[in-house]
């Protein structure tokens, strides 16, 4: 210990500094550097420090090793799961760098809020163009949050897959026809099918 205080206990924060500069008593059967393996993660939540998970693997020499290893920041990892493991050459342990396999379900990824706007019941946020033209408009209804677009016509054009996801889905035309038109097959699939 470099320094100590007047009392002669090590300074808490040199203790920290030190056990995070020693690198950790890997069991035989490590890896080299530069190795890229798959393991097994066996426990994914750690008594006392965030991103790591307790692995095993086998060394090409059949031995078998386990050990807590860091993770990839944002990365989630459950108990079951392949992932891949590398040692790199200036690291004193291996990394885990992604999941090849996971069985669990993953849990939606933690967003901060960039930006929040707050409207009463009866204010709205409102998107115009550049000439004040109205476009969109959202806001609290009766029912739940209303997007409204303002155009008379609207059309949505991606270069990729439109889908749509609710606990249920209702189309409405309010006046005139509703028109589906596909250049291939159109199937409807459903447990019931109500065409009157």
């Amino acid at each position: 210990m470099r320094e100590q205080a007047a009392s002669g206990t090590p300074l808490l924060a040199e203790m920290l500094d030190e056990m995070a500069a020693s690198p950790p008593d890997l069991p035989a059967g490590s890896l080299r550097p530069l190795e890229t393996i798959v393991a097994e993660c066996i426990d994914a939540t750690h008594p006392t420090l965030a991103g790591r998970v307790l692995v095993r693997w086998s060394s090409p020499s059949e031995d078998v090793a386990s050990a807590w290893i860091p993770t990839l920041h944002g990365l989630s990892v459950r108990a079951g799961d392949r992932v891949l493991l590398t040692q790199p050459v200036n690291a004193p342990e291996p990394i885990v760098l992604g999941v090849v396999d996971g069985f669990a379900a993953r849990p939606e990824p933690a967003r901060s809020t960039a930006a929040r706007v707050e409207i009463q019941r009866d204010e709205a946020v409102r998107v115009t163009s550049t000439d004040g033209t109205p476009l969109v408009e959202l806001f609290q209804g009766e029912g739940g949050p209303v997007v409204r677009l303002l155009a008379p016509d609207v059309s949505i054009d991606l270069p990729g897959k439109l889908r749509l996801s609710a606990r249920s889905v209702e189309l409405v035309a309010r006046e005139g026809e509703l028109k589906i038109t596909a250049r291939d097959d159109v199937l409807v699939e459903g447990e019931t099918i109500n065409l009157n």
